[in-house]
């Protein structure tokens, strides 16, 4: 205890240390930090400070109810918070913001504020302490103004500089001062010239003259000349800038006009300044010092004069071409734009001869340039590529067109006009002048281009829509993923197009090189694509094998032929004459197919009937393929047309020519004929076939047939019946009439007796001798001459007939229905175990009763099935069922043989179905069917439900199966045969197979053998018995013999807790063969037994050792009374030096039992069970009551004066070895001893 105190002071005093070291790091760095000064105002100050800004605000339009809450509240910040260096006040929209530093929006000008770092500002010199100004959107002229007219009066006197140094800054600032106005004012299109401040402080005015002047020093004159060579620049800059160019636009006519214009405003802008008092001070001041510059500064003035007058002039010219060229931008079309251009032409014309200095060439060409410029604009505007290339295709094909005939129309004008005017000196540069008009032509072209690609390949159309190419044959699908595909490229080409101009700005702009490179990848894919297209071209007609399928697929591929650029359209056009090509060949291969058919004949067609049938079809076949060509109006001129078309006039005439022979011909074999026909038809109607017995033949002569065949496709094909024949066709049609009856008897009278076996002939003789004695007619007595119309042979045979038929269908319908629920029958499983897992007794009971009970209706309805269609079938035998007794028992026990042999598979598979739920092999995993419950109960483990009731339940499901298959009577019985004839019941055959008795023994031997695997469990858990064998009375008995040792109660506690970890790690669930074991409420009843006499032996060992601490305090109080009664008599003292000898004899007896008695609690606390608060008491308060004893005794011994030193010097060595022996056992008694 006093090791682990000091450990945990320690720790604490490490602590309390290093929170200390880390505070005086924070307090270090707290010093080091320098700390912010924080402006203490009040309200009034604040207010006044907020005021002076808003009044120190200079902005355009600023109006003081600008002023808001949020700019107020963001100027107060400001001021509060010194570490901000600038505020910023500006319009944000229409909004008034302040905001502290610079401004994040874009804004035209902005006043700001700036304080030195950490600056507190003070009411009264607040004006004095801040840095502020303005700055609005132009940065330099803002910079020239405070430069200027700020800081150059300052430094010009500053008294700290000398003269030397003062007059080379000033110079310094003069030279950049005058470079920053003149870039200044530059961008704005002006040429400004600086004067110096000091010109203004010159002496003299223009009335002085140069008396003046004189006074001026040498430095002044150097820096008056440095700013008078700037002033040559610019003007010598400004009147070299007399041609107008812009490297990437299109200059106009109106642009010409302006800049000059632009350049007389800047001239007389200049002019005027030069005339101005202070400029002409610098000039007087450099000319009275001899300045070497002047001369070139008297040359500059008088040219900017003359180039003042020259642009006056220009303007005067150029201004007579800006009405009629403005009229162009407002033309409807490029094709009115051509009626304004003789005009304009002509004024140019005009102003190149009347001009005083707009008449060179170089003018009079870049003039003309800018006229074809103003056409390429006009007509870009007009050509709208936007929309073109959004889908409107045949717009930009047609308004590219009309751009074009404007820029050739123009060039044309041009051309007569120059050489009707060629002898006054026409000469001029027209490469400069139509170069863009020629790089605008190609880019219209390439427009077109791009329009013809959108509808050829895109199916891009504004005035239709354009199917999609579908190709037909095997590989049609093939194709039209191709097409499909080459029109999803082009798309994203065009998108890239779309993309990559976004406007027309890059195709149609002459000065964009960039199109150059877009428009070489289109090239590029659309050349691809086109060698794509020819591929699917060449694949379409690879197979084509007639001129349909040609026909069919240059219409798929027609729209692909609107391309005239490039080589589709000439291998359209190839395809094409390959068409009519191939009709020709159709023409020649039908004509020696024809040829080659006179040596040969069809077997069903007569020779002359066959050779007109060939000629007319083929030709109304030709003649069909002539008529789509030549309806096939969208089909392009080849010269193999015209000639193919005669072919095919001719070869028509020709087949009209063969087909009339053919007619003739016949007509000449017919007349041979005429006198045999009638006796030809005296022949009985019926004949009994020779080649197949028992069947019927027609027995009409072929050649009457084939007579009438022959006129009748005559006939058809539109030639008249020779009148030798002519009576003889009038009866072709009752002729015909009676052959097909006779024929259709015969065909049915055939096809039922050879739908019938042997033996089913046998079944159906009376019937067919019936059938028979109906035919008789036919057969003996009716003829094809007679007059059959007034007779019912072909009605009364053809029903009864039929009739047979339907007996001959039922029969064959009733085999079909019986067999095939005999294999329902099989199919049928009476047991189904369809539950997952293993499941109560009870509910396998009812699941297998319902199946049974779901089978048996099943089985049921099959029977009854089988009943109805032999009832059926029976019905139509009642009036011949006498003549077919024995052919009827065989054929019904037939059946019933089946239906019994299809039962038993049913329950043959029910049963092996039980067997494979029972049956478990040694390597299969366990799969239980059942689901059990084991406890102890009256001394013995018990099951529930137990294996008697189990085997019970499994051999009633065989019970049943076998009442279910007793239910259903034999066939035999059902349709009344003899008895003799019956079979034996069902369930008989049941108990008789031997497959199913089989199966049953092995269903009884795998219920033995789960019996057999149940007694060796319980054997396993019998091993545990004595636990619910033993009572109370025989574990306190065995307990009480013991020792009763510390031992021997923790060796009972660690057996009873080691049984109970056994039980309680064995499985809740286990599988025993089929059945599936709960041993939950097992497992339960021998813990609760395990706790029971755990609980008891625990009770035991409190009890003995609490019984044990007793008697050892009663022991100590009854000797501490009776060794201190004071003896009064002899006989007392010598009782009491006896129990003081007894007492002193007992010590080391007695403290030999502290040992184990202390163990008994050291080990009910080591399974903390709570004890006494006496008990708890006397335990710690034991070693204290021991000591008090022997003082007790030494005190005794003291009070007995007459003992010897031997007693005594005995008493004191019993007491120091006591408290050693008891020293060494509470140490670890103490420290173990739960505190209270």
């Amino acid at each position: 205890m006093t090791s682990s105190s000091a450990v945990e002071d320690e720790h604490l005093t490490d602590s309390d240390l290093s929170d200390d070291e880390e505070r005086n790091v924070e307090q270090r760095q707290e010093e080091q930090r320098v700390e912010t000064p924080r402006p203490v105002y009040s309200d009034e100050e604040l207010h006044q400070l907020v005021e002076f800004i808003q009044r120190m605000c200079v902005l355009s339009c600023l109006d003081h109810r600008d002023w808001h809450e949020n700019s107020m509240d963001t100027i107060r910040r400001w001021l509060l918070e010194v570490n901000e260096p600038l505020l910023t006040v500006s319009y944000d929209g229409s909004t008034l913001t302040a905001c502290l530093g610079f401004p994040t929006a874009y804004i035209t000008d902005m006043s700001y504020f700036r304080r030195e770092p950490n600056e507190i500002f003070s009411v009264e010199a607040f004006h004095d302490e801040i840095q502020f100004g303005t700055v609005h959107s132009d940065v330099d002229g803002c910079l020239l103004h405070v430069l200027e007219w700020l800081y150059m009066p300052f430094f010009r006197n500053y008294p700290e500089w000398n003269d030397t140094v003062r007059q080379r800054f000033c110079s310094s600032m003069d030279r950049f001062l005058g470079f920053l106005t003149g870039m200044h004012y530059q961008i704005g299109g002006m040429a400004v010239l600086y004067v110096p401040y000091v010109i203004k402080q010159l002496g003299g005015g223009d009335e002085e003259g140069s008396a003046g002047v004189g006074k001026v020093d040498r430095q002044l004159v150097k820096s008056l000349e440095g700013i008078a060579l700037y002033w040559t620049t610019q003007i010598r800059t400004l009147l070299g800038d007399c041609t107008l160019t812009v490297p990437h636009d299109l200059v106009t006519v109106r642009d010409e006009f302006e800049f000059w214009e632009y350049r007389y405003e800047v001239l007389q802008g200049i002019n005027a300044q030069l005339a101005q008092s202070d400029v002409d001070k610098v000039f007087r001041v450099l000319r009275q010092s001899n300045s070497v510059h002047m001369p070139q500064v008297d040359d500059l003035i008088a040219s900017a004069k003359m180039e003042l007058v020259q642009s006056l002039s220009n303007i005067k010219y150029l201004h007579l071409l800006i009405e009629p060229c403005s009229k162009i931008d407002l033309s409807n079309s490029p094709a009115e734009l051509t009626k304004l251009l003789p005009r304009i032409i002509h004024l140019v014309r005009y102003i190149w001869l009347n001009s005083e200095y707009y008449n060179t060439r170089e003018l009079i060409t870049g003039l003309f340039r800018n006229l074809s410029n103003q056409i390429i604009m006009f007509c870009t505007q007009q050509t709208k590529v936007q929309e073109i290339l959004e889908g409107r295709p045949r717009f930009g094909i047609e308004i590219c067109n009309m751009s074009i005939d404007c820029c050739l129309v123009y060039k044309g004008i041009y051309e007569e006009i120059s050489s009707q005017h060629s002898q006054v000196g026409w000469q001029l540069d027209e490469g400069i002048i139509f170069n863009h008009v020629d790089a605008f032509v190609e880019r219209l072209n390439d427009v077109i281009d791009i329009c013809e690609s959108m509808i050829v390949f895109g199916r891009l159309d504004e005035n239709e829509t354009i199917p999609r190419a579908e190709f037909g044959g095997s590989r049609g699908e093939e194709l039209d993923r191709i097409a499909a595909n080459v029109e999803n490229k082009f798309l994203q080409t065009l998108k890239k197009l779309q993309r990559c101009s976004g406007s027309q700005s890059i195709i149609l702009n002459v000065h964009r090189e960039d199109w150059y490179d877009l428009v070489a990848m289109y090239r590029t894919n659309v050349q691809h694509l086109e060698e794509t297209v020819q591929r699917l071209i060449f694949n379409v007609f690879q197979h084509v094998c007639n001129v349909e399928e040609a026909l069919e697929g240059l219409q798929a591929l027609l729209f692909y032929s609107y391309r005239h650029r490039g080589t589709l359209r000439k291998t359209f056009l190839r395809e094409v004459s390959r068409l009519w090509r191939m009709f020709s060949q159709e023409m020649d291969a039908t004509s020696r197919k024809l040829l080659e058919c006179r040596q040969q004949q069809e077997s069903w067609l007569s020779h002359h009937v066959s050779r007109a049938l060939n000629y007319r079809i083929n030709l109304e076949r030709l003649t069909w393929l002539r008529n789509r060509l030549k309806n096939a109006e969208w089909l392009p001129t080849v010269k193999e047309a015209a000639a193919t078309l005669a072919k095919f006039d001719s070869l028509r005439k020709e087949y009209e020519r063969e087909s009339h022979q053919a007619y003739e011909d016949w007509q000449t074999a017919c007349c041979g004929w005429s006198a045999d026909l009638n006796q030809r038809l005296e022949r009985y109607l019926i004949i009994r076939s020779k080649q197949a017995r028992g069947l019927l033949e027609c027995n009409i002569d072929p050649a009457v047939v084939e007579i009438c065949e022959q006129a009748q496709h005559f006939e058809r094909l539109g030639f008249p019946i020779p009148s030798t024949i002519k009576k003889f066709y009038e009866r072709c049609e009752c002729l015909r009439s009676v052959y097909n009856s006779v024929t259709q008897l015969c065909l049915s009278y055939n096809r039922i007796l050879m739908g019938l076996t042997d033996r089913e002939r046998k079944l159906f003789r009376p019937l067919v001798l019936a059938c028979d004695r109906h035919l008789a007619p036919g057969i003996f007595k009716f003829t094809y001459g007679a007059d059959l119309s007034e007779q019912s042979f072909f009605e009364d045979c053809g029903e009864f007939i039929q009739d047979f038929q339907q007996i001959v269908h039922i029969y064959k319908r009733a085999n079909r229905g019986v067999a095939r629920c005999c294999e329902k029958i099989c199919d049928t499983t009476l047991l189904r175990f369809n539950f997952m897992g293993a499941v109560d007794i009870s509910v396998l009971q009812q699941q297998l009763s319902g199946w049974l009970a779901s089978s048996g209706d099943t089985l049921r309805n099959y029977y009854n099935n089988i009943l109805e269609l032999l009832s059926a079938f029976s019905r139509q035998f009642h009036l011949v069922k006498d003549e077919m007794s024995a052919e009827w028992i065989l054929y019904v026990n037939g059946l019933d043989d089946m239906l019994a042999n299809a039962l038993m598979t049913s329950a043959r598979s029910s049963l092996t179905k039980l067997y494979e739920a029972l049956h478990r092999d040694e390597d299969m995993a366990p799969a239980p069917i059942l689901v059990l419950e084991s406890d102890v109960k009256d001394g013995r483990i018990v099951f529930s439900p137990d294996m008697d009731e189990i085997a019970t339940v499994l051999c009633g499901v065989i019970d049943n199966i076998r009442c279910m298959l007793d239910q259903f009577p034999r066939l035999g019985y059902k349709l009344r045969l003899p008895k003799t004839a019956q079979r034996q019941g069902f369930a008989g055959v049941f108990r008789e197979d031997q497959e199913c008795s089989e199966l049953m023994r092995s269903i009884q031997a795998e219920i033995s053998k789960q019996r057999q695997e149940m007694e060796s469990y319980q054997e396993q858990w019998n091993h545990h018995r004595m636990l619910w064998e033993t009572t109370e009375e025989q574990f306190t008995e065995r307990l009480m013999k013991s020792a009763r040792t510390a031992g021997v109660f923790e060796g009972g506690i660690e057996h009873y807790s080691a049984l109970a970890d056994d039980v309680s790690f064995v499985d809740a669930i286990t599988n025993v063969y089929f059945i599936l074991i709960n041993q939950n409420a097992l497992k339960s009843t021998i813990l609760d037994w395990i706790e029971k006499w755990q609980a008891l032996n625990i009770k035991m060992l409190l009890d003995h050792a609490t019984n044990w601490m007793r008697g050892t305090y009663r022991y100590m109080r009854r000797n501490e009374r009776n060794v201190l009664k004071v003896p009064r008599t002899i006989r007392e003292t010598v009782a009491a030096k006896q129990l003081f000898e007894r007492l002193i004899q007992e010590l080391p007896l007695k403290q030999a039992t502290f040992t184990p008695m202390l163990e008994l609690f050291v080990l009910l606390h080591k399974y903390q069970v709570n004890l006494a608060e006496k008990t708890h008491e006397q335990v710690l308060g034991l070693e204290s009551a021991w000591l008090h004893y022997l003082q007790t005794l030494s005190e005794a011994d003291e009070m007995l004066d007459n003992e010897g030193d031997e007693n005594k010097l005995e008493l004191a060595k019993q007491a120091e070895k006591f408290k050693f022996i008891l020293k060494e056992f509470l140490e670890d008694f103490y420290s173990k001893l739960p505190k209270k």
